[in-house]
């Protein structure tokens, strides 16, 4: 058979597929050193270097709850109320506090206020609804409440304090107004070689949602005389 004898479309189809096959050959010869990025979460950077979880994943241990215990109103010189802060995020309204408060955005939280820096220990009255994927189910029971609210300071611990506290309870109780749960904790840690402490409180409100409102207030020793804002501050807060 002669060439002039061959179908045009015989000898188009032969071109195109010899030009397939040398691209891919050049692709091959010009990438085939590349190796690919690894994937998210395999622990690996780019550099080769092992990524280290954060700090704040250690496990926190808090001590058992006591039996009910009243949030007592501590020594200092109270703030000044202003009014009411409403959260209409979380659905609850407290008292709205004035200097050296001062309304501030705070991560995590639908309405802050703070006294200082974010510089932890930190000296702030936040509210929102209670942080995470939990609870499962709707909280009904006082113990369902307790449990709910004691991770929830787990939660504050590991994220709003120094690493290393150890928290110690100084209330467990039905929050004043409203169904829920209130705990007041001191938590104790180390900050450039010295011991310091702090006192808060944080109580969960009952919504009518699957996640409750929370309120969370926690003052350092550095600014001691704001510790009397904590018990009338939670006693303030209630459900719209």
């Amino acid at each position: 058979m002669r060439i002039g004898d061959i179908p045009i479309r015989v000898v188009y189809s032969f071109g195109a597929a010899l030009v397939t096959a040398l691209a891919v050959f050049l692709i091959f010869v010009l990438f085939s050193g590349d190796q690919p990025a690894a994937p998210a979460g395999t622990g690996r950077a780019g550099t080769g270097a092992t990524v280290r979880p954060s700090p704040s994943a250690s496990p926190i241990t808090l001590p058992s709850l006591p039996a009910p215990t009243a949030l007592r109103v501590l020594p200092g010189t109270r703030s000044p109320v202003l009014g009411a802060v409403t959260d209409s995020r979380a659905a609850i309204t407290y008292a709205k506090l004035g200097r050296p408060w001062a309304v501030s955005e705070i991560p995590s939280f639908s309405v802050g206020q703070r006294v200082g820096t974010e510089r932890l220990p930190s000296t702030m009255i936040v509210s929102g609804l209670l942080p995470g994927d939990t609870p499962r189910a709707d909280l009904k029971t006082d113990a369902q409440f307790r449990a709910a609210a004691t991770g929830a300071v787990r939660w504050a611990i590991r994220d709003h304090y120094p690493a290393g506290g150890k928290v110690v309870w100084t209330a467990s109780q039905k929050p004043v107004i409203g169904k829920g749960w209130t705990l007041g904790y001191r938590v104790t840690y180390v900050l450039k070689g010295r011991k310091r402490t702090s006192q808060a409180a944080l109580t969960l409100l009952d919504i009518g949602r699957r996640r409750p409102a929370m309120l969370l207030v926690t003052v350092p020793d550095t600014r001691k005389q704001l510790w009397a804002d904590i018990a009338p501050l939670v006693a303030s807060a209630r459900p719209l």
